[in-house]
This record gives C-alpha cells, structure tokens and sequence, in this order.
C-alpha cells in the first residue's frame, strides 16, 4: 500500500505543479486565442451584413428620390424638397461607414444631449409597441 501512495505523487511536486500550471496556462491561452478569432469572424459577418443592408438602404432612397424628382411639374415644391433629402441621405449612407455613422451619433447626443434623450425614449416606446403587437 505504501508503494502504491507514493507512485501517485511524483518525485519532484514543484515541478509537476509547475507542468500542471503550464498545461493549464497554454489551454487557457488557446481557448482564448479559439474565443478571439470567433469573435473576431462574428464581428466581421455583422460588419458585412450591415454594409450590405447601408448600401441597399442607399439605393432605395435613390430610386425613391428620383421617382418623387421625376414626376415634373405637377410635384409641389415640397416633393422636391422631399427628394432632394431623400438622396442627401442617400449619399450620406454610401459615403459612410457604421463607425462614422457611430460617431456622428454620439456628436449629436453630446450636442444635443434632452433632445436626444427623448427622441430616444420615443423610438423605444415606439418600438415597445411595435413588438408588443
């Protein structure tokens, strides 16, 4: 019995503990490196997604704006006004990435930060509603 008690201990502890931590410490190291490269590759699929939907987000306010533009001289000048926002927001979504969109955002909530506020209270309402339904 006492051959079998020290055959599950090694000789040396501190260097067994020492292979044990560094076991430990390089799976650690990969399960974090495996985490990064999935988030990473996450990140990337959204980014992808959202610039494709910016870019057709883009084009339908184009084709929206020119349809409106093209109806002539029975459109009231409002219409016009109308288009012409329509494709300035349109070039502002093709000349645009998210992070300056982002930036954009938070300039105007520091600008105008009550304002911002309650807009935002009122698209959360708005949306609470929304998805209740």
């Amino acid at each position: 019995m006492t051959r079998e008690f020290t055959s599950q201990f090694p000789n040396d502890p501190l260097g067994a503990a020492k292979d044990a931590a560094s076991e430990v410490k390089k799976s650690v190291s990969d399960l974090a490196s495996d985490a990064r490269d999935k988030a990473t590759q996450v990140a990337n699929s959204v980014a992808e997604s959202a610039n494709r939907q910016r870019e057709k987000a883009a084009k339908g306010l184009h084709k929206a704006a020119s349809v409106i533009d093209s109806a002539g001289p029975r459109a009231s000048e409002a219409a016009h006004k109308v288009a012409q926002g329509l494709d300035g927001t349109a070039s502002y979504l093709e000349d645009h990435g998210l992070s300056d969109m982002g930036d954009d955002v938070l300039g105007v909530f520091r600008r105008y930060p009550a304002q911002a506020l309650l807009s935002s209270l009122a698209i959360g309402f708005l949306l609470g509603r929304t998805l209740r339904r």
